[in-house]
């Protein structure tokens, strides 16, 4: 694979890169922020435990995106497994989210809320489809 000039590969992994470090730093320094918004008083301890690991996972791929978007010879063949990588996480995530919404006994959902829930689940969203979207549609942009 070569460097395609033209590509906004670049860009979007610095961007995205960039808005994962912060995000999973406050996740896994305070978990309480995000989950205000999905998990009522008192928050479970075992609820904070899963954000600050989901906090990590985020932040590790938000380095892998930092790295990839260098003009490197070996960062950009990089490029499309780190995409497929962040793909897959986020793909799994809203999987396991739609399936407690559906099936599960959402009120002992480690104190989630369905609206906690949905919530997390349109946040999601958005990034998969559109990761999904560049994968499948703009597989020159790598």
């Amino acid at each position: 694979m070569s460097f395609n000039p033209s590509s906004p590969m670049r860009s979007l992994f610095l961007t995205e890169g960039v808005l994962k470090l912060i995000g999973g730093s406050i996740f896994m320094i305070s978990p309480q922020t995000p989950l205000s918004v999905a998990v009522g008083a008192p928050i479970p301890p075992s609820a904070l435990l899963l954000t600050r690991l989901l906090g990590t996972q985020t932040f590790t791929l938000g380095l892998s995106m930092l790295l990839a978007s260098s003009r490197t010879p070996k960062a950009v063949p990089s490029r499309r497994i780190v995409y497929w990588t962040i793909f897959a996480r986020d793909a799994t995530l809203i999987t396991v989210l739609a399936l407690q919404l559906w099936f599960g006994d959402n009120t002992e959902a480690l104190g989630f809320s369905p609206k906690g829930l949905r919530a997390w689940l349109a946040e999601l969203m958005p990034f998969c489809l559109g990761h999904l979207w560049i994968l499948i549609t703009k597989p020159h942009w790598f």
